[in-house]
């Protein structure tokens, strides 16, 4: 029979999980204290959370599959995202780089992702650089039109100008 205290942790753990848009899985062995605080208010700040549990705890709330491409062992970290994966994504990565994370897997839609899987959310656009790609793309067809319209009437004027000049001109 699980301990009490198993229990209330895949609880928990359990809560966070059906709230995460996707759930990346990371060995955070290597990661000091002061590295921990300063990660889990990073992840806040983008709405995601840290969850650190036994494996055996966080692998009774994902896919079997997860299993057999991320084995579990130890203790794991599980970042659970918000709306915003890739930022999210973009902060594990930072501390792969830093080598003190290791990329286990993940899991994003109910599907299992190995640890390349999921260290390609981190080059996904975040959801704010989308948006800003996304206007770019509509606004570039109506600043053209702009340009356009502005440009034709300036030459007429132009145009206009000179013959106006040129018949003074003829008059005197």
């Amino acid at each position: 029979m699980p301990s009490l205290i198993n229990e209330l942790m895949l609880a928990e753990v359990t809560e966070v999980a059906k709230q995460a848009n996707a759930i990346i899985l990371i060995d955070a062995s290597k990661l000091n204290a002061g590295d921990a605080i300063t990660f889990r208010a990073k992840l806040r700040a983008v709405g995601a959370k840290l969850k650190v549990a036994k494996a055996a705890v966080i692998y009774r709330v994902l896919p079997a599959d997860l299993a057999t491409i991320a084995p579990a062992s130890g203790s794991v970290g599980m970042v659970c995202t918000g709306e915003d994966i890739a930022a999210s994504a973009k902060l594990i990565n930072e501390l792969v780089k830093e080598e003190k994370v290791k990329l286990k897997g993940g899991v994003m839609e109910g599907k299992a992702l190995d640890a390349k899987a999921a260290k390609l959310l981190a080059e996904l656009p975040t959801r704010e650089q989308a948006s800003v790609m996304l206007l770019r793309v509509l606004q570039s067809p109506l600043t053209q039109l702009v340009r356009i319209a502005n440009v034709k009437p300036t030459e007429l004027v132009r145009v206009l100008k000179v013959k106006a000049d040129e018949g003074s001109e003829g008059a005197k």
